[in-house]
C-alpha cells in the first residue's frame, strides 16, 4: 500500500486499522500511542491527531489511552 496522498490524520486510521486487525477484531481497543509510534508520531502529535479524530467520530476512547473505531471511523477506512 502506498502511503502517497495519505494526510497523517488518515495514516494514522490505517495504522490503527490494520493493529486492530491483527489482533482479529477490527473494534480492538490499542493504546494511542502505541499506534503513534508505529506511524512515526511523538505523542504530542498524536494527541493533536486524536483529539481531532474523536471530535470527528472516527474514534472512541476506551480504557486507558486505548482508542477504538466507531461504525463511522469504519466506513471512512473502507473508502481509503
Amino acid at each position: 500500500m502506498s502511503q502517497k496522498g495519505y494526510t497523517k490524520d488518515e495514516l494514522y486510521l490505517l495504522k490503527l486499522h490494520s493493529m486492530a486487525l491483527t489482533q482479529g477484531n477490527p473494534h480492538a481497543e490499542i493504546d494511542r500511542y502505541v499506534v503513534g509510534r508505529a506511524a512515526g508520531y511523538n505523542d504530542k502529535s498524536v494527541d493533536s491527531l486524536v483529539r481531532l479524530l474523536l471530535q470527528a467520530n472516527f474514534l472512541k476512547k476506551g480504557e486507558g489511552n486505548a482508542l477504538y473505531f466507531t461504525a463511522h471511523g469504519l466506513s471512512l477506512i473502507e473508502q481509503l
